[in-house]
């Protein structure tokens, strides 16, 4: 809480803590106050780490275990059971849902399953998750169960259709438990941004001193987003960190074992297990350490109905908050051009390298994925203090970047070009260039929707993301399924990647951060009272 009397209380250690921590008798107090720790940093950061190790793999390895599968059981179109071609350009059916379809659109239809049900689920649990002391509750038991669903994978080991469609199930599961765990885990990161002042001070003050215009409140805003950088980015290298244990694991088993050489189709799935079994591990010691983020009571046991009213003021709320709509927008757009982009891209790299005899090089591949985007959100992490460029200036670039990689990606729609990821190469220049901005602009992206959520809806609105991505995210695999079915060329599908991605620009450049940090300050409409909730100081205004 800060005054127009007395602004330099937000950045003096004391003072800041003396204002943080007052209560009056209008003032009610969760149960959160840890939040201010190291230790609960380091709690989150476990939960986020824990995750990585099903993630990394399940989304990696395991739609290389169905194109394995689907190629192994699937047969050559117009014939009755020749076998398909593991390698170069591969024309192979597999039977889904009464009739054949193309073994990859097999995987990019299961996709189009698994975001809806994402979508779905996050509706329902973003909608109440800032009630009570739901929000922790509901993340840790689906971090637990998101890796239980990990564990039968290595159980499963021979390519039979019966097995293909196992692998499904327990993909689809995962995904759906995948959507409750989500949304929560980045909710914490702008009530790390609000109520932990530890982490960055200096940078936060000298971001906020720079602007002596602005209302104290306002400047204080301005500051959290210096010192949220780096807990965005600490978080999503935690997660990768996790993914890198498990892909590391596959690598060593498939460059180990006799039969790596030929098919690393049985490393994928130890490695899917293990991962499995360090996420089970981890997300009960995150029960233990994180606290728990006690918000307001709920109004109304009925917590399904609760959610779908909550979600409909949200969309309501539009006229009063439109900049953390805009960018949501834009953040799923991109998320959505950049998961289809890279599903497709994986599929491709195996049938460049070969299904089996390139698998080897496909867990390298994974490998290297995580570990440069580490690299570079870490990388922005340092320059964002350093150089005086806008946080929107470095969207800009990372999205050009973007736009650039899928471009190339659709030259390869002519066959007269000898371009356009026909070649194990090009996959890894676009590793060395994509990967890093990725993870930077997700950091960002990140960074800039918690400056811009209002108080007491901080779960509410993080699960937008996933909310509006019910709408678009299956959209995406739809289209590309369909094509892929049509073309048997994994390059035609990036093309509509390419629509999404100029759509997404479009929002980015309609979105201002600076208006969305001063309607930030107003509160929530639903709020009693004028009380912001779900913060540490609850006041009356």
């Amino acid at each position: 809480m800060s005054t127009p009397d007395a602004p330099k209380l937000e950045y003096d250690e004391s003072s800041t803590k003396d204002v943080e921590t007052s209560s009056t008798p209008d003032t009610k107090i969760p149960d959160n106050h840890s939040l201010r720790s190291r230790r609960a940093l380091w709690a989150w950061l476990i939960v986020c780490f824990s995750t990585g190790p099903t993630d990394g793999v399940a989304s990696r390895y395991i739609p290389a275990v169905l194109q394995s599968v689907a190629n192994a059981v699937g047969h050559v179109p117009g014939t009755a059971n020749q076998p398909c071609a593991t390698r170069g350009k591969i024309v192979c059916v597999v039977p889904f849902g009464g009739r054949t379809v193309d073994y990859n659109s097999y995987i990019l239809y299961l996709q189009v399953i698994s975001r809806s049900i994402e979508g779905a689920l996050t509706l329902l649990i973003a909608g109440v998750a800032d009630y009570g002391n739901y929000r922790k509750t509901f993340m840790i038991i689906s971090i637990v169960l998101f890796g239980a669903f990990a564990l039968p994978f290595a159980s499963f080991t021979e390519k039979t259709y019966h097995n293909l469609v196992t692998y499904a199930s327990l993909w689809l599961t995962m995904s759906a438990v995948s959507a409750a765990y989500a949304p929560l885990e980045s909710s914490y990161l702008p009530l790390f941004m609000r109520e932990s002042g530890w982490f960055d001070r200096p940078d936060g003050a000298r971001v906020a001193n720079a602007n002596p215009d602005l209302e104290p409140e306002e400047r204080r805003l301005k500051g959290n987003i210096a010192f949220g950088t780096r807990a965005s980015v600490l978080s999503l290298v935690a997660g990768n960190l996790g993914s890198i244990l498990s892909l590391l694991i596959g690598v060593i088993i498939a460059n180990t074992s006799k039969s790596g050489a030929r098919d690393g189709y049985r490393s994928f799935l130890v490695a899917i297990t293990a991962g499995g079994a360090v996420t089970v591990v981890l997300g009960a010691i995150g029960w233990v350490f994180l606290p728990s983020m006690r918000g307001p009571p709920a109004p109304s046991r009925n917590l399904p109905f609760l959610a779908l009213k909550n979600q409909y003021n949200l969309l309501k709320s539009f006229r009063r908050y439109p900049e953390p709509f805009k960018l949501c927008i834009g953040w799923v757009l991109w998320n959505t051009a950049n998961s289809n982009f890279q599903s497709v891209l994986g599929l491709a790299f195996r049938e460049v390298t070969g299904l089996g005899s390139g698998d080897r090089l496909y867990t390298v591949y994974s490998f290297l994925t995580i570990v440069l985007a580490s690299l570079g959100s870490l990388t922005w992490m340092l320059l964002y203090p350093t150089l005086p460029l806008a946080l929107k200036s470095y969207a800009y670039l990372f999205l050009s970047i973007h736009l650039l990689c899928t471009l190339w990606g659709t030259l390869g729609i002519n066959s007269a070009l000898p371009i356009g990821f026909k070649h194990p190469a090009e996959f890894w220049v676009e590793l060395a260039v994509l990967s890093p901005a990725t993870s930077a602009l997700r950091a960002l992206n990140r960074v800039m929707y918690a400056a811009v959520l209002p108080r007491g809806r901080e779960a509410h609105f993080t699960g937008l993301e996933i909310t509006l991505g019910l709408a678009t995210g299956w959209v995406g695999p739809l289209v590309q399924s369909v094509i892929q079915d049509r073309t048997h060329n994994l390059r035609w599908p990036m093309l509509p990647n390419l629509f999404l991605l100029a759509v997404a620009v479009g929002f980015y450049l309609w979105f201002d951060l600076d208006k969305g940090i001063r309607e930030a300050m107003v509160p929530w409409e639903g709020a009693d009272e004028g009380v912001v909730e779900g913060s540490v100081v609850e006041e009356k205004i």
